[in-house]
């Protein structure tokens, strides 16, 4: 059991090192210069963020996460590389002393995180004045297949209303459970998103929303996005939404 674990684990760091982090940057227009940079990722999985800045010069790096099984995988197979360099921490950011990073990281996160405003504005001041953050989530709950492959369904938006979704999540003795956030999904909309970012001291350097790596999926993705002038529909069609901001002075 612990070695099938250990090879699946394997095998989807190697996934998130060859596909994931270059689709990541890609939709922030390319990877910032690393080299000599104090990196934070939050929500750092299985420490894959962590590895590739590394290897790009950065002068140190501290992988944030909650899954400690994640982090088990990331000391083993990253942090020993750096000779102390890159660290792994298992807790919650808002009960954390962390020295400010020059860049701040987070990949496919925010869309499961609970206490909105709060984790991201402790996100906010792990970053040095001066320094950037780059925030990417997707997919939105309310959006096609937001739902993140826990049902078979290939019909967008087969998961909704969240009653009918969570009927048949079913555990072994038939009981579902009581909300999406039991599941780990926040539900939170665009306009949630907007608000925890309000007041914050942050210049937005871009928002993007619905990237994709494919032009195929890419122009869909965008064509969809078109519905978002009506209020109503906005959290339906906003897929992704991807973030550079600059810290600003308090």
């Amino acid at each position: 059991m612990v070695e099938a674990r250990e090879h699946f684990d394997e095998r989807r760091h190697a996934e998130w090192l060859a596909h994931r982090y270059p689709e990541f940057w890609q939709r922030f227009g390319g990877v910032p210069d690393f080299a000599g940079k104090r990196v934070i990722d939050f929500g750092c999985g299985r420490g894959g963020m962590v590895q590739r800045v590394m290897e790009a010069g950065a002068s140190s790096a501290l992988g944030i996460e909650l899954d400690a099984d994640y982090l088990a995988f990331a000391n083993r197979k990253v942090a020993g590389q750096w000779d102390g360099r890159a660290e792994f921490v298992l807790g919650d950011i808002r009960e954390m002393e962390v020295e400010p990073a020059d860049i701040v990281v987070s990949s496919d996160t925010f869309e499961h995180v609970m206490s909105l405003p709060d984790t991201l504005a402790a996100v906010v001041n792990a970053c040095k004045p001066g320094g950037e953050l780059f925030i990417g989530f997707s997919p939105l709950w309310h959006s096609p297949f937001g739902h993140h492959r826990l049902i078979a369904s290939k019909l967008p938006w087969a998961h909704l209303p969240n009653e009918n979704f969570l009927a048949r999540m079913k555990d072994d003795q038939g009981r579902s459970p009581d909300s999406i956030q039991q599941l780990g999904f926040n539900g939170a909309t665009p306009a949630d998103f907007r608000a925890a970012l309000e007041g914050l001291p942050v210049e937005v350097i871009s928002a993007r929303r619905n990237l994709a790596s494919s032009p195929l999926k890419q122009a869909a993705l965008k064509a969809m996005l078109a519905a978002a002038v009506v209020p109503a529909l906005e959290k339906f069609v906003t897929v992704g939404i991807y973030w550079h901001l600059r810290r600003l002075p308090v």
